[in-house]
């Protein structure tokens, strides 16, 4: 939407400028003289943002559940690297990024506290300022864009093996289809996409207007042959999954395929229909007609964006306070944020007992991994608070305070490294 896009670039801008009252670290380089790096192996990894001086910075350490970090002379300035919002794309030990405005995908280690270029290659995919991406297995990364042109990459050797465009339809007078997921499960790739009406017509919410349709679409393809597609739609939401790469979209429970859905302002922007869950069950390629749940109507009609499965039919999600949230720069910048626990079995919801935290709800910064979630919650306001990263136990139903997170301005980025 080039209203949206207008608007990160503002808010971008505006967050250079004025700081949006969050404290910096330092005045000096957080990476001016590294430390050389433990021989401790490493397998997660914190990525934040440091406003002065401006700069995106990657962390590696054994576990997020303990203890303290810091970025003031640690952790790898990753400014040139980061493909934006740090959404890396990590396995094995490697980080990929990749730049849809240089058209390249390129592969790195990590080496005593930087990012160290193993291989580069071109990368030119049509449409795909914004864009998601799916391990297909080990060594295969499905990379796509938001209008649904595809490349899977062999990651070993950094070859592309397989691309193509997903063939689903266009319609006259809106632009799409515009792809919120794709999702490999029973040699079946499951897409959900929207369309956009650039006539933002007026939505019910008085002062309002919608972008994204009043309808999600899903498509569900043979795997890996790429046809053979089955259409379904339902119009008690829109814009199933999201167009933020390592945004949560999709989850399995109970062996069936889960979809979030995304119409908040800052993804497909439909004030009219409700943040919710779709179901697809296993064995069928269509989605479920008796399924939906509606999570604004629990929530004063607010939106979620972001979150992770925590195993044993629990999924945490972020709930954005819109009594709070007045402004644009609100809703990543300002304490107007939640976390409640969604109960898959009942359907109720829990809120966990923090306070109000900020966040870049458009950012990688949930982690599901190992029957936990882990999320940042950053209180800082007004020079007080601090940033820790908790985790909640989807078996244990219980919340965790864990690791300590020093002179960063913000936590953009949580990844399995390997």
């Amino acid at each position: 939407m080039k209203i949206n896009m207008t608007k990160f670039a503002m808010l971008a801008l505006a967050a250079l400028v004025t700081g949006f009252s969050l404290q910096s670290c330092s005045k000096s380089n957080p990476t001016d003289n590294p430390d050389p790096e433990p021989e401790t192996e490493k397998i997660f990894a914190v990525g934040g943002l440091v406003l002065d001086p401006d700069g995106s910075y990657l962390f590696q350490h054994s576990t997020l559940s303990e203890g303290e970090i810091s970025f003031l002379g640690k952790g790898a300035n990753v400014t040139t690297q980061d493909p934006g919002f740090l959404a890396f794309m990590t396995k094995d030990g490697f980080y990929y990024s990749y730049k849809s405005g240089e058209n390249t995908l390129s592969k790195y280690s990590y080496v005593n506290q930087k990012l160290q270029l193993v291989k580069v290659i071109p990368f030119v995919l049509a449409d795909a300022n914004r864009y998601n991406h799916q391990w297909i297995d080990q060594n295969n990364l499905l990379i796509y864009g938001y209008k649904g042109a595809y490349k899977i990459v062999n990651v070993e050797n950094m070859t592309v093996v397989k691309e193509g465009k997903f063939d689903i339809p266009t319609k006259a007078g809106l632009t799409g289809p515009l792809i919120g997921f794709a999702e490999l499960k029973d040699n079946k790739l499951h897409v959900g996409y929207w369309y956009g009406d650039e006539k933002y017509p007026d939505a019910i919410a008085k002062g309002k207007t919608n972008y994204a349709t009043g309808t999600a679409y899903f498509a569900v393809f043979d795997y890996p042959a790429m046809n053979n597609p089955v259409y379904s739609e339902d119009n008690r939401s829109t814009s199933p999954g999201n167009d933020r790469n390592g945004v949560l979209k999709t989850f399995t429970y109970n062996d069936d395929l889960y979809i979030m859905t995304s119409p908040f302002e800052m993804i497909s922007q439909n004030w009219d229909k409700p943040h919710g869950i779709y179901r697809i069950k296993k064995g069928t390629s269509v989605v479920d007609p008796t399924y939906f749940l509606n999570i604004s109507e629990k929530l004063n009609g607010d939106p979620v964006l972001g979150g992770g499965y925590a195993g044993n039919g629990k999924l945490l999600v972020r709930r954005i306070r819109m009594d709070l949230a007045l402004t644009w720069q609100s809703y990543g910048f300002g304490n107007v944020q939640e976390f409640h626990v969604v109960d898959m079995a009942t359907g109720s919801l829990t809120k966990l007992d923090l306070p109000l935290v900020k966040g870049q709800p458009t950012a990688p910064n949930i982690l599901a991994n190992g029957g936990k979630v882990y999320f940042p919650v950053n209180t800082k306001k007004d020079n007080t608070g601090d940033i820790h990263i908790y985790s909640y136990d989807g078996a244990a139903g219980k919340m965790v305070k864990g690791i300590k997170v020093n002179d960063l301005d913000a936590v953009n980025g949580l990844f399995k490294v390997k």
